[in-house]
């Protein structure tokens, strides 16, 4: 009951200021999307919401709301992270480099987020001491996470493992151009163990990984298998939307079983941007649109926290068991996951 209580409050001061469509209000509220969607349908079933098209309403009869009121820092989207110095010499050629990035396929689940994001976290990992002269491992690149490492000259070296050909010549040609192959990447699909030659040779790796139960053990396990041990530092990007807090605890006790203690959770650290992704197409094929006649989004409202995490013992690594490609990509709360074009 608490959290549909927390999740009604913050649907009603988002209507309080005016009507809104669905993705505003998913973008205002901090829930996975199953519970906000249970919640605003219950709302719309009391008369509380009307739904009028694609807007939603707050009925005259909900009284003594307070409206939303600003607190998010313009200068930083409320990441703490202000790129200057270096790095805004390092942002203007990364815009630059990711004007020509291939765009997102629906087979791998594919999607990057904001240019200003990347760069952010590649600047939070810097305060923490995980660039400079540090041996980086990422596990999947959509981002281009390594690029923006790479044009700082900071890293010792960056190997990244990326199962999209495309993304591999694209991250391989700008290493060979710009950073004297600091970068090196190799095609590598997750469902296939590590080559022995990778583990246990770095300080640091990077994943955002497929959310569900599978998925996440799957890709985080793979990349601490990468780190050398005590000291190390794994970054992983984490969402709320199809990761309820359920799931979380779930993570939090692998990480900590591992021997890791979370050291950062920097929440809606990251934006996946609607009109630069391009991934309309993938909307027809998303449970949540199943469910409801939705609009397609006008708003960046698919959003990452960002986790950093550092062995502190022995570690330890989970069992990864029987992986498909349909349990890898899919659990009960993948609502916003595209099945294959096509298919």
């Amino acid at each position: 009951m608490g959290e549909e209580a927390r999740i009604k409050r913050q649907i009603f001061r988002a209507l309080k200021d005016g009507p809104k469509d669905f993705w505003q209000l998913i973008n205002l509220q901090d829930s996975h999307i199953i519970a906000f969607f249970n919640t605003l349908k219950r709302l719309e079933e009391k008369g509380e919401v009307v739904r009028e098209g694609d807007l939603y309403h707050l009925s005259k009869s909900v009284k003594d709301v307070h409206p939303l009121e600003p607190t998010i820092c313009s200068e930083c989207s409320g990441t703490g992270i202000v790129i200057e110095g270096l790095f805004k010499e390092v942002e203007k050629r990364f815009l630059e480099i990711t004007q020509k990035r291939p765009l997102p396929v629906g087979e791998f689940d594919q999607g990057f987020v904001r240019p200003q994001d990347t760069m952010r976290r590649m600047i939070f990992m810097y305060q923490r001491g995980d660039i400079e002269d540090q041996e980086i491992f990422i596990l999947g690149d959509d981002d281009l996470l390594s690029i923006a490492i790479g044009l700082t000259g900071l890293a010792k070296r960056v190997t990244v493992v990326e199962i999209d050909k495309r993304l591999v010549s694209f991250i391989e040609e700008f290493s060979q151009k710009h950073t004297n192959n600091l970068i090196t990447v190799q095609q590598y699909n997750v469902l296939e163990p590590l080559p022995e030659s990778e583990q246990g040779r770095y300080q640091v790796c990077v994943t955002d990984p497929v959310e569900t139960h599978n998925g996440f053990k799957l890709f985080v396990t793979r990349c601490l298998s990468t780190l050398q041990g005590e000291g190390s530092a794994a970054y992983i990007g984490l969402t709320h939307l199809e990761a309820s807090l359920k799931k979380w605890h779930k993570y939090q006790r692998m990480l900590n079983g591992a021997g890791l203690a979370i050291t950062d959770i920097i929440r809606d650290f990251a934006y996946y941007p609607e009109e630069e992704n391009q991934w309309e197409v993938f909307y027809e094929t998303y449970e949540i649109m199943r469910r409801e006649k939705l609009p397609i989004p006008q708003v960046d409202w698919y959003r990452s926290s960002f986790v950093r995490a550092e062995v502190v013992e022995r570690l330890t690594l989970p069992e990864i068991g029987e992986v498909s490609p349909d349990t890898l990509y899919f659990d009960e709360e993948s609502w916003a996951t595209p099945l294959y074009p096509g298919n």
